[in-house]
């Protein structure tokens, strides 16, 4: 029998790493590469490079948050491999993407699109909110980006 709180939560918190993704790049001013991400208790997403600071992770944290707060469309849509290495160059998941004849992507509107089979809300607002934005240092060229998502009266 399917958990729906649970499996909804998941989704929440999956796509909140998207944006994550797509905010910490913005906020820091330059790609990103993610190296891994867990979604049970604690969440967190894995990125290679250098902690960011403190003011960039706050930064991070409320650009999320006001993105969260105005709603966008979360769309899945197939591309195939040509299009993939032409459009995904520069997703954060780039480089663990494997070689298939097609992929599938998950864009939320005024991000880019990111390479993912996972589960996703429909729209930002089911979110609901991020907070807790706090980085660990793993290996002297990874950390991990922890993070809550948090129940607002919209999601």
């Amino acid at each position: 029998m399917l958990d729906w709180p649970y499996r909804h939560l998941v989704m929440r918190r999956h796509t909140a790493a998207h944006l994550l993704d797509h905010c910490l790049a913005e906020v820091v001013g330059t790609r990103v590469q993610t190296t891994d991400s867990w979604l049970d208790d604690p969440c967190y997403v894995g990125y290679a490079g250098d902690v960011p600071s403190e003011e960039a992770l706050r930064g991070t944290e409320a650009l999320a948050n006001q993105m969260i707060s105005k709603g966008a469309s979360v769309t899945i849509r197939f591309l195939s491999s040509e299009e993939a290495k032409r459009l995904l160059h520069n997703a954060p998941n780039y480089e663990r993407l494997p070689e298939l004849p097609e992929i599938r992507t998950v864009t939320i509107d005024g991000c880019k699109p990111i390479p993912c089979g996972g589960t996703h809300v429909n729209n930002l607002l089911e979110v609901g909110g991020i907070s807790g934005a706090r980085a660990e240092r793993v290996s002297s060229n990874s950390y991990r980006l922890h993070f809550s998502v948090i129940e607002t009266a919209s999601s």
